[in-house]
C-alpha cells in the first residue's frame, strides 16, 4: 500500500474555486461603490439620512459576500489539499 500524494487527492471542485473567485471579486466591486456612496453623503453633509444608510447596507453586503468568498476558498484549498 501506498501513501497518498500530497495534492492529489482529486477532492477539489473547479465550480467552488470559480464561485469563491466571482464572490470574492464582486465584494471589491460592491465595496468600491459602498464607499463611493458613503463619501459622497458624507461631503453633502447627510449624517442620519437615507442616503448613508443605504451606503451603509450596501457596504455590509460587500462584507457578507467577501467573507462568503474567502469561506468558500478556504473551504476549497482545504478539500484540494487534506491528507488521509
Amino acid at each position: 500500500m501506498t501513501a497518498p500524494v500530497p495534492g492529489a487527492s482529486g477532492s477539489g471542485s473547479t465550480l467552488r474555486l470559480l464561485t469563491g473567485l466571482v464572490l470574492t471579486m464582486v465584494a471589491m466591486a460592491t465595496a468600491v461603490i459602498g464607499f463611493s456612496r458613503l463619501f459622497g453623503v458624507l461631503e453633502a453633509g447627510g449624517y442620519g439620512t437615507s442616503g448613508m444608510r443605504n451606503a451603509l447596507v450596501i457596504l455590509g453586503v460587500s462584507g457578507a459576500l467577501f467573507a462568503s468568498g474567502i469561506a468558500t476558498l478556504i473551504w476549497e484549498v482545504s478539500k484540494r489539499y487534506e491528507r488521509y
